[in-house]
Order: C-alpha cells, then sequence, then structure tokens
C-alpha cells in the first residue's frame, strides 16, 4: 500500500495534472509566494480585458508561478486550453509575424526577456525582468526542462502539416476557433497565406468528425450566398459571398479545403494541387 501512494505521489509531481501544477525549480532562483490558479470564474483578474479572447480559445485555466533573484523577476504561466487546437490557436494568434520560430515544445520563439510556446493542451508563457538575455538562457533552460513534465507528444496538430511550404508567408499558420471569416454557420478553420509577385491568397482547411459535416457547411454557404445548391458531393465548387469575395472549395472526405483573396489562379491552383496531391 506505501509502495503505490509512494508511486502515486511520484505521478502527481511530474508537473501538470487535472487539479495540480507542480512549479519547476530554477536554479539560482527562488520561488516567490504560493503559485496561483485561475479558471473561467476569475481570470479577468489576471488578464483583464483579454479573457474573452482565451475563452473563445477553449481555456481551462492557468497556473501562473513566480521567481526572484535579487533584483531580477522571472514569471512562468501555464495556459490549459483542453486540446492541442486550441493552445495551438491561441499561440499562433499572439505570435509576432517576424518571430523566429524554434523547436521548443512543438512550437516557440523567445526575444531578450520573453519566451512563448505551445505544446499538446498547454500554452506557456515566460517573461523577466532585469535578467540580460534572459530569453535565450534561463527561459530557454527552463522550458525544455518543463516540456517533457507538461505532454509525452511535441508535435503540432496534424492539420497543420497539410500547409504546403511553397510561397507560405512565415508564421501565418493558425487556428481560428469558430466564425471564421465572419460566418457563424463556417465554424472553425485551420489558415495559413501565401504570396507571390501577384498577389496574396488565403489557403483555410476545415476539419471535421463525418463528411456530412462538410456537406451541411456547403449547403448553408450556398444558401448565405443566395445562389442555388448545386448536387453535394465530394469535388470542387465556387461561392461568390457577398462578403469575402469569391471563394474556392474543394470537398475532400472529412475535409474542406478552401481559397480566398487576391485573384491570382496561378498561386491559386498550386496550392490546392499540392495540398490535393
Amino acid at each position: 500500500m506505501k509502495l503505490l501512494l509512494y508511486s502515486f505521489a511520484l505521478m502527481l509531481s511530474a508537473s501538470v495534472n487535472a487539479i495540480s501544477f507542480t512549479p519547476p525549480q530554477i536554479e539560482g532562483w527562488q520561488q516567490e509566494g504560493e503559485v496561483e490558479v485561475f479558471d473561467q470564474s476569475n481570470l479577468f483578474n489576471h488578464i483583464n480585458g483579454a479573457s474573452e479572447f482565451y475563452f473563445s480559445y477553449n481555456f481551462q485555466k492557468v497556473w501562473v508561478v513566480r521567481y526572484k533573484k535579487g533584483d531580477a523577476e522571472l514569471t512562468l504561466e501555464v495556459y490549459d486550453h483542453g486540446d492541442s487546437n486550441h493552445a495551438f490557436g491561441i499561440y499562433s494568434m499572439e505570435r509576432p509575424p517576424e518571430a523566429d520560430v524554434r523547436k521548443i515544445g512543438a512550437q516557440g520563439y523567445y526575444e531578450d526577456a520573453i519566451l512563448n510556446f505551445v505544446v499538446d493542451r498547454y500554452y506557456v508563457k515566460m517573461n523577466s525582468y532585469r535578467e540580460p538575455g534572459a530569453g535565450s538562457s534561463v527561459l530557454l533552460k527552463t522550458a525544455n526542462k518543463l516540456v517533457p513534465d507538461l505532454a509525452e507528444h511535441t508535435d503540432l496538430p496534424a492539420v497543420i502539416d497539410l500547409f504546403p511550404p511553397q510561397n507560405q508567408v512565415p508564421n501565418s499558420r493558425q487556428f481560428i476557433p469558430n466564425t471564421f471569416m465572419g460566418l457563424e454557420f463556417l465554424g472553425s478553420a485551420f489558415r495559413a497565406d501565401y504570396e507571390n509577385e501577384e498577389g496574396k491568397i488565403t489557403l483555410f482547411i476545415m476539419e471535421r468528425d463525418e463528411k456530412e459535416k462538410i456537406e451541411k457547411i456547403l449547403r448553408n454557404y450556398f444558401n448565405f450566398a443566395q445562389m442555388e445548391v448545386p448536387s453535394l458531393a465530394e469535388g470542387d465548387f465556387v461561392v461568390e459571398d457577398p462578403f469575402n469575395g469569391t471563394i474556392y472549395l474543394y470537398w475532400k472526405g472529412n475535409n474542406l479545403f478552401g481559397v480566398s483573396g487576391d485573384d491570382v489562379p496561378e498561386l491559386r491552383n498550386s496550392v490546392l494541387n499540392a495540398i490535393l496531391k
């Protein structure tokens, strides 16, 4: 019995589970106070003004830990967003376009005083004060120590790898959790931008758990555009969206691929052909 209790305690101390978080020890730094926990009932006390945005990405809770080393300060925030799509989504929306992304967890980046990364269902944010070069030193070291305690798998959501790399705008891959392109019936979608000398387009992917949901999206879209609903079978479609312009769509299995943006046929066709092959 004692052995079982001991094993259970070790399992809990790994770092994160449904009810607790054991913060990492950082060499040379002292934890200041207890771990703070915020959930949907009180997140506004921690990030007042941004909580609704986090709620849209399935926010569950956040653990906040503060450290001190003399006059220097360090803050660690571990946000639980319930699943890898939503965690990547909030990370992707806050990631700067110019970020030099690296393999930290699933993906991350750092600057002089900050380091942010995503892994599995967790979005981790770290920042420091009065600690020169913290991003590439203490923050990176702490992140690499924390990652295996948070998740066994460090891959990005599988859909992300479907986006062809050629002509892709760096750091444009994102996840929108609802109301894609301002239309509620479209629901969630992954997207990435592509650009050449002729213009810019957005490739999006809607992934559903059954193909009947894709059919419903298409039917609603044609009705919204006040167009005759064609025979709905897997293949290509064009919708004249009164708000978003001409939308090129291709239905394949449980996925709906689409392109919006500038009228750049060569770029559009090359991107769609690459993702469909």
